[in-house]
C-alpha cells in the first residue's frame, strides 16, 4: 500500500486577515511566524529561519487543478 499523503487543516490558524498574502508556517505546520503582501517581504522578515511558504488565496474562490483533455 502506498502511503498516503498528510493532510493538514490550517483553518484554525488562517484567517481574513492572511487573504491574499504570504505566509511563513513553522515546519509542522502548527504556528504562523509572519505574513506579508508580497514574497520577498516575507523572506526578509523570517531571515533564514526554517519555515514553509505559503500563499493564501481568497476564500471565497476554488482551485481545481488542471488536466489535459482527454478523448473518449
Amino acid at each position: 500500500m502506498e502511503d498516503e499523503p498528510k493532510t493538514i487543516d490550517l483553518s484554525s490558524l488562517l484567517d481574513r486577515s492572511h487573504e491574499n498574502k504570504w505566509v511563513a508556517f513553522t515546519p509542522d505546520y502548527s504556528k504562523i511566524v509572519a505574513a506579508s503582501e508580497s514574497l520577498l517581504q516575507l523572506d526578509k522578515l523570517v531571515a533564514g529561519e526554517n519555515v514553509v511558504f505559503y500563499r493564501v488565496l481568497p476564500f471565497d474562490a476554488i482551485f481545481a487543478p488542471a488536466s489535459q483533455a482527454c478523448e473518449i
